[in-house]
């Protein structure tokens, strides 16, 4: 109990007198590759995922070493079923709280809101709907290196629920995970 004491009460000495100087606000785009992790409730079904983008604009601001970074992300991913390509794009709303902890390294948390989601595969010709391939909320955590304008990004991207689905006649309960990789510019 007196470590976790401790420890609060450096992180808040530290972070006061870099507050003093005043909010610094910026802008920073990013693009990079990310890898999902699936699993479903329903027997039968074989997931596989492939590689898959995003890309994302933040405007962090921050009180010295402590602050909060609104992003707009864009992410695409495929996840195969049972030999099947499941299209997957959506549109978050990422509302991280950072903290500066040596020079270039920050850390990073908070959650994630779902704007927009599309998951789709073709039989025929014909598109037919796989359902939401994140749930409306998410949670992100993560590592961020600064160097002059140069940012690198990586990151995970967890599910607290699962998402019902719709694939040929069966219904599965998905969970989702990814591991987001990315390289940036702050401006």
């Amino acid at each position: 109990m007196n470590r976790r004491i401790l420890t609060a009460i450096a992180l808040l000495l530290t972070a006061f007198p870099a507050a003093a100087a005043g909010p610094r606000l910026g802008l920073q785009a990013r693009a990079g590759l990310n890898v999902a992790d699936f699993s479903a409730s329903a027997e039968g079904l074989n997931l596989s995922t492939r590689l898959g983008f995003h890309a994302a604009v933040a405007v962090p601001l921050s009180f010295g070493a402590i602050g909060v970074q609104p992003e707009l992300m864009y992410m695409r991913n495929t996840l195969k079923v049972n030999g099947q390509k499941v299209k997957m794009s959506n549109v978050e709303l990422p509302v991280l709280f950072t903290l500066r902890l040596l020079g270039p390294l920050s850390v990073f948390v908070g959650p994630a809101f779902a704007l927009s989601d599309s998951s789709y595969y073709r039989i025929d010709g014909e598109r037919r709907e796989f359902g939401n391939a994140k749930p409306t909320l998410t949670y992100m955590a993560g590592a961020v290196v600064r160097l002059n304008h140069l940012v690198l990004d990586c990151r995970f991207n967890g599910a607290f629920n699962k998402t019902e689905n719709y694939f040929e006649g069966v219904y599965p309960r998905i969970k989702s995970y990814q591991l987001l990789f990315s390289v940036g510019y702050a401006f």
